[in-house]
């Protein structure tokens, strides 16, 4: 995902990334990422959640806009309710 980060910011088209493993993010140096605690897979919350995940798309726009600093990976505050594995 990086490598598709990187070639969309080169052609100068803003970009933000979604990651639930920061660590390895911060490796591949994207632009901007958001990190979220959710299982993987589930980015933008749980099936059927429509509130979170509007939430989750808005913060994406919001920090496409407010970050400036390259390289910057913003910790979103949310929480998963329940189990994580898939029933």
């Amino acid at each position: 995902m990086g490598l598709i980060q990187y070639g969309i910011e080169k052609a100068g088209i803003p970009a933000i990334s979604i990651t639930h493993l920061g660590h390895l993010t911060k490796k591949v140096r994207v632009s901007r990422a958001l990190q979220i605690k959710f299982p993987l897979g589930r980015s933008f919350g749980k099936a059927g959640e429509i509130d979170m995940q509007r939430q989750v798309l808005l913060d994406c726009l919001h920090y496409l806009k407010e970050i400036k600093e390259t390289e910057t990976i913003i910790k979103l505050p949310y929480k998963w309710k329940g189990r994580f594995g898939l029933r």
